[in-house]
């Protein structure tokens, strides 16, 4: 660590803009050392004793990037880097949705255009054993129908094996953070899907996908998403009644 830097953070900067100093080296210290998820830091101590700072500016620092999901904490293990995740985008997004109906709506909009985007790539990429699994998922999907069993994570799932053929991780970190708005919201308190009609649904859109007919998939997709945002709409009518 740079001796010379460190005298200056210690000598012109003070409370919020000493603790930024501090999140911006400690980011950068992983960029130099090409850290990588899992791999430890410094200690607040180590990292206040080398930075020439109070251990209160370091602990805040600390805090700061732990709420970005850039660092993890751990008792006994200390401190280390997290693989990058969208978790404040989440929590966002999730109080998002309680202060303004409209948030909802917005993000489905967004995923619409996300997946509806990418539909043609997956089609043209996707391989034989991503394929099978489709069509295993979709049995089990049927097999949990005629039981009753709630299906919504194997929707989630054959999103995400339709997807994963792209191979690009922040892509479907992205559509989690979707997955995971919309289940806060329990659409089937508001309006509950036809089960049998949601299985058709991906059966047509994996038949479209087997025939390599990207526009048959992205047109199956959009109507798949036209029942969501026919919930989503009853969800925001019933939000913002009178009460």
């Amino acid at each position: 660590m740079s001796t010379t830097w460190s005298v200056k953070m210690k000598m012109n900067l003070r409370g919020e803009a000493l603790y930024k100093a501090v999140c911006d080296h400690i980011k950068q210290y992983i960029i130099e050392n090409n850290l990588k998820p899992g791999d430890p830091l410094p200690s607040e101590g180590q990292l206040a004793d080398d930075l020439g700072v109070g251990r209160g500016s370091v602990r805040e620092a600390v805090k700061s990037l732990q709420s970005l999901g850039i660092v993890d904490v751990q008792h006994g293990t200390g401190l280390s880097v997290r693989e990058l995740n969208f978790d404040p985008m989440l929590e966002t997004f999730k109080f998002g949705m309680q202060f303004d109906a409209r948030t909802i709506a917005e993000l489905l909009q967004i995923r619409i255009l996300l997946e509806t985007a990418v539909i043609g790539s997956a089609v043209k990429k996707i391989d034989d054993a991503s394929l099978q699994d489709l069509d295993d998922l979709l049995a089990q999907w049927e097999s949990y129908n005629r039981t009753g069993k709630p299906f919504t994570e194997l929707d989630e799932d054959f999103h995400r094996i339709l997807y994963s053929t792209l191979d690009n991780q922040t892509l479907m970190q992205l559509f989690d953070v979707f997955w995971d708005a919309f289940w806060e919201l329990e659409l089937g308190d508001v309006i509950a899907p036809d089960p049998d009609k949601e299985l058709q649904t991906h059966r047509q859109i994996l038949d479209a996908v087997k025939a390599r007919d990207a526009e048959l998939a992205r047109a199956l997709l959009t109507q798949h998403f036209d029942f969501v945002s026919e919930r989503i709409a009853q969800y925001r009518q019933a939000s913002e009644a009178p009460k």
